[in-house]
């Protein structure tokens, strides 16, 4: 009885593997998914999206990689593991806590340099400086800029332009693209022109064997290229958060060294 009870059990087992084979090669060839941040990580896959016409791209700009708790448990990291994304665009500590649990995924290349800034309250020599939760490579810029007398403050993403105002601390490391619309001294988040890496851009492995991540190579090169021109600059800034940049605040951009970069090896094709 339990030979025969078995068989059934194993075809059933056997057309639930057939199926969700299946269904993982109808998802790959469907819309690519790409996760990006909604801050200055996310403007290159917009403009890549929107300018460049990578096309059969669906984007999600829900992609918050630091929860309150754990950054192993968030919603972004599960997406990738469950193979939601196929792209995705990080920042290195969270990249590299994936890539410590999940081997189907890879760094493909730094992206962003300089992204976060350093906003201060002018004249105050800093003793605490508001860093957001779990991101180590924010406190190691608080420790290289102004050294073991000033205390990095972790703080929820979001409050930490309240955190700012309130004068809960001197000063925080910021998102740019927050950081310009908010009072004080910009500074750059490490010194010299290496720069400091914010975002990293992150593939499933099994998504190199699709044509379409070719295209994408080509075109995010591309948009790198585009989106270091200060006048396309301006302009994607404007379509991507309805924010109008002057003149002057594309030179201090460029003063802080904020830049796109793409560093792999030439493409096939």
């Amino acid at each position: 009885m339990k030979k025969f009870f078995f068989i059934p059990v194993a075809v059933a087992l056997l057309l639930a593997a057939a199926c969700s084979a299946f269904s993982q090669r109808g998802e790959r060839g469907g819309k690519v998914k790409i996760g990006a941040p909604d801050d200055t990580g996310g403007m290159i896959i917009h403009y890549l999206v929107n300018e460049k016409g990578y096309g059969g791209v669906e984007v999600r700009n829900n992609f918050e990689l630091y929860p309150v708790k754990d950054c192993c448990s968030s919603t972004s990291q599960w997406a990738l593991s469950t193979n939601q994304y196929d792209l995705a665009v990080m920042c290195p500590d969270a990249a590299e806590s994936l890539l410590e649990k999940d081997g189907r995924f890879e760094v493909v290349s730094p992206c962003l340099i300089n992204s976060d800034i350093v906003v201060l309250k002018p004249g105050l020599t800093p003793q605490k400086i508001g860093v957001a939760q779990n991101r180590n490579h924010q406190t190691r810029i608080v420790a290289e800029l102004f050294g073991s007398d000033c205390a990095a403050v972790p703080v929820l993403p979001a409050a930490i332009p309240f955190a700012y105002e309130k004068n809960a601390v001197d000063g925080v490391v910021v998102d740019a693209l927050r950081g310009f619309t908010m009072p004080g001294d910009k500074l750059p988040p490490a010194a010299g022109s290496g720069g400091h890496v914010t975002y990293v851009l992150v593939v499933n492995k099994s998504f190199k064997e699709d044509p379409r991540y070719q295209e994408f190579l080509h075109l995010y090169q591309d948009s790198v290229e585009d989106l270091n021109n200060p006048d396309v600059l301006m302009e994607e800034i404007r379509k991507y958060k309805n924010i109008d940049f002057t003149r002057e605040e594309v030179e201090l951009w460029i003063r802080l060294g904020i830049r796109q970069v793409f560093t792999i090896p030439a493409t096939r094709g």
